[in-house]
């Protein structure tokens, strides 16, 4: 068995402790934030997926009130659309907002 080097080691440590906070450790791990602090989408995709069933319509990073947030828009199995607001540094969930889904209506 090969040990590990204790070089990669220790830098894993710090990337580990530089990281923000979830509540799940292990996503940290998997889903680094970038060098600003915010998470990648597939994160953000991950806990959506968790939180609604449905499809995933479309999801954008946007900046509002000096904040980064990730909207992402989810068409549930009962013709209903759900935006979920996350934010983008610290994954949390900020809003979430339900309507009925109208198919070819742009909102």
């Amino acid at each position: 068995m090969k040990s590990l080097n204790p070089l990669l080691a220790a830098a894993s440590l710090a990337l580990l402790a530089a990281s923000p906070v979830s509540a799940d450790p292990l996503a940290d791990i998997f889903y680094p934030a970038d060098a600003n602090g915010v998470l990648p989408m597939e994160r953000i995709l991950d806990q959506a997926r968790a939180a609604v069933a449905g499809t995933i319509k479309e999801i954008e990073l946007e900046q509002e009130h000096g904040r980064l947030i990730y909207e992402v828009d989810i068409l549930t199995p009962d013709n209903r659309k759900v935006e979920i607001e996350y934010d983008a540094r610290t994954g949390a969930e900020i809003s979430r907002e339900v309507k009925k889904y109208k198919p070819g209506k742009e909102e």
